[in-house]
C-alpha cells in the first residue's frame, strides 16, 4: 500500500512538472511572429490601412521645387499589393498607380513598375512618421514623358498626416 502511496506521488509530480514546462500559454511568452526586415517596414510605410504623407519641402536640382503646393501622397500596401495615389504630384507621380520595393532593397521603391526612376528612401523615422524620397528623375520614364525640363533631381521630405 506504501508502494502505491508513493508511486500515485510520483506521476502526480511528474505529471505537474511536465504540465508547467509545457508553454501552453499565460506563462509570459510572445507568440507573435517576428516581422521580416520587409514586413515591417511596409507596416511602417503603410500602417494597416494607409498612411497619407504631406510635404514639408520638395525640391528640384537643389531649389524650391514648384507646382506641389498640395502635394501629399498615400501609400497602400500588403505583401501582394501596393498602391498610391497623389494629389498635385505630376510630374514625377500619376495620380494613382502601383509601388515596389526594388527587389529585397527595402531602402527603394519602384513606381509603377519603372526601373528608370528609383526612388531612394533616406531619413526614415517610423515613430517621426517622416522620410526622404529622392529620385533622379528622367522624363522619358515618368509620367512627363518627353517633357525634358522636367528631368532632374527631386527631394521629396515628407511628414505623416
Amino acid at each position: 500500500m506504501i508502494r502505491i502511496k508513493h508511486f500515485s506521488f510520483l506521476l502526480i509530480a511528474i505529471f505537474t512538472l511536465t504540465l508547467s514546462s509545457c508553454g501552453g500559454g499565460g506563462g509570459g511568452g510572445d507568440d507573435t511572429p517576428v516581422l521580416t526586415a520587409e514586413e515591417q517596414r511596409l507596416l511602417d510605410l503603410v500602417g494597416t490601412t494607409g498612411v497619407t504623407y504631406a510635404a514639408s519641402s520638395i525640391t528640384f536640382n537643389g531649389a524650391a521645387a514648384t507646382g506641389f503646393d498640395n502635394y501629399t501622397l498615400t501609400l497602400r500596401g500588403t505583401a501582394s499589393s501596393k498602391t498610391y495615389s497623389t494629389t498635385d504630384g505630376d510630374p514625377v507621380f500619376k495620380a494613382t498607380g502601383s509601388w515596389a520595393f526594388n527587389g529585397t532593397n527595402i531602402n527603394q521603391i519602384l513606381i509603377d513598375g519603372n526601373s528608370s526612376n528609383t526612388f531612394a528612401i533616406s531619413a526614415f523615422n517610423a515613430s517621426a512618421g517622416t522620410f526622404t524620397l529622392t529620385v533622379n528623375f528622367v522624363a522619358s520614364g515618368g509620367v512627363a514623358a518627353g517633357t525634358a525640363s522636367t528631368n532632374g533631381t527631386y527631394v521629396f521630405n515628407l511628414v505623416k498626416q
